[in-house]
């Protein structure tokens, strides 16, 4: 099987998911490689979709979102997924979705100003056609948040 990527695209994804703001000057630094060696690859990754768009970490707590939940929505019949989907879509308190096995169909983040806030949110999910009940779970603390761990990981046959 050939990879997409190889050890130098790797160490690049490694820099980028830790800080999607630095230069690729300072990227080849790191790297002892040509700033132009760096915009070829990552317009490749970008080309090849390993890179999907460069992003920035929030920090929902201090934005006053104090209050995160995870949410497995149980359908009445699976061929409503893709209705209560585009409905689900709409809910701007809903941060993370996945489409999963097991009990519930769809499994969803969720972030609140407060339980109040919350218990409005979790309504509005229930008022969808197709929802026939959900399961909560409530974060107490993230507990980690990695990005580089899986990329490390990674090993290539010399």
């Amino acid at each position: 099987m050939r990879r997409l990527i190889d050890k130098i695209d790797l160490e690049i994804l490694k820099i980028l998911s830790n800080d999607s703001k630095i230069t690729f000057q300072d990227i080849a630094k790191k790297l002892d490689v040509s700033n132009t060696t760096i915009h070829v690859r990552v317009k490749r990754m970008q080309r090849l979709g390993v890179i999907k768009n460069f992003t920035i970490t929030i920090d929902y707590n201090k934005l006053g979102f104090n209050y995160t939940c995870y949410m497995g929505i149980f359908l009445d019949k699976a061929s409503q997924y893709e209705k209560v989907l585009v409905q689900l879509k709409m809910i701007r308190n809903i941060t993370g979705m996945d489409f999963t096995t097991g009990k519930s169909s769809i499994f969803c983040k969720i972030r609140a100003q407060d339980s109040n806030d919350a218990r409005k949110v979790i309504a509005k999910i229930h008022k969808i056609n197709g929802v026939n009940r959900t399961e909560t779970f409530i974060s107490l603390e993230q507990l980690l948040n990695q990005k580089e761990g899986l990329l490390s990981s990674i090993r290539f046959n010399l």
